[in-house]
């Protein structure tokens, strides 16, 4: 398959396996991580001009710093209302993010983790989630397995993390307590740990791994995309209404071809 090019896959799947979670090298190239970083720049700012397309439904730093203070101490809120938090949906904002979630590696990704053929892969959403330096709020405990947006009933979804740059403890980066996907009991946040994923790597998370994650007091923002997959004979317990959301790999393949051509996985600007 085309697309970035995974290592290791027996070694990534038995971490995510044991642990709840893999850092997975190899899901974007430089080219493709350049369109993603284009795309997700040019959003933030639509946002901060206050297009409705964009921040119809959006979380912006104001929101959730007055939503959840102890979040985000320390921060006046009011000078924030511009500053996107969460930008839901990005293919309906751009359409262009099609061509970031049919990456051929994602999918692959998610076959192999989650033991189906490519064929049985499909596409729950997407957003960008941000913490922009210096104001970034915290992210509380949570599994996904419990959200009431897009989830299914036997916990068969991957859901990548995408960051934009380097990831860490230090700008504000995921949280996570390893083997707690097999625990639902008796975890403590004093056993978290913060993976370091770079650019062009992604942070592959089991639905049911305790994460969260601290603010962002550093001076580098924390912009990361957020994709989950699933297996198509999930049985859903919530479902966003999401363009492209339950399409298979063949139909956003499809997609993209129809509007942009046969090169469009290959012909990337840098960004």
């Amino acid at each position: 398959m085309d697309g970035g090019l995974i290592v290791n896959e027996e070694g990534i799947k038995s971490a995510f396996a044991a642990d709840g979670y893999a850092v997975v090298p190899g899901l974007l190239t430089g080219r493709q991580l350049g369109l993603a970083a284009r795309l997700s720049r040019d959003l933030i700012e639509r946002y901060r001009a206050g297009e409705r397309l964009v921040t119809r439904d959006a979380i912006s730093v104001a929101d959730v710093t007055l939503r959840h203070p102890e979040r985000n101490p320390g921060v006046d809120a009011a000078r924030w209302e511009a500053e996107p938090f969460i930008i839901g949906d990005l293919v309906a904002r751009d359409v262009r993010f099609a061509q970031v979630i049919a990456l051929p590696s994602l999918w692959k990704c998610t076959s192999f983790l989650l033991g189906c053929s490519l064929q049985d892969v499909v596409f729950h959403h997407s957003n960008l989630t941000r913490k922009p330096a210096g104001v970034g709020p915290a992210i509380g405990w949570h599994r996904d397995a419990s959200n009431t947006y897009f989830s299914t009933t036997d916990d068969k979804t991957v859901r990548f993390l995408l960051p934009l740059q380097l990831m860490s403890e230090d700008n504000g980066g995921t949280a996570l307590i390893p083997g707690s996907h097999e625990a639902p009991q008796g975890c403590s946040s004093t056993d978290a740990i913060f993976p370091r994923v770079s650019p062009g790597f992604g942070l592959a998370l089991h639905s049911q791994i305790l994460h969260g994650g601290y603010p962002n007091r550093g001076s580098e923002n924390r912009d990361v995309i957020v994709l989950q997959f699933g297996v198509a004979s999930s049985t859903l317990a919530y479902q966003g209404n999401e363009i492209l959301s339950l399409c298979h790999y063949s139909e956003i393949r499809n997609f993209c071809i129809r509007r942009w051509g046969n090169d469009c996985f290959t012909d990337y600007e840098e960004g």
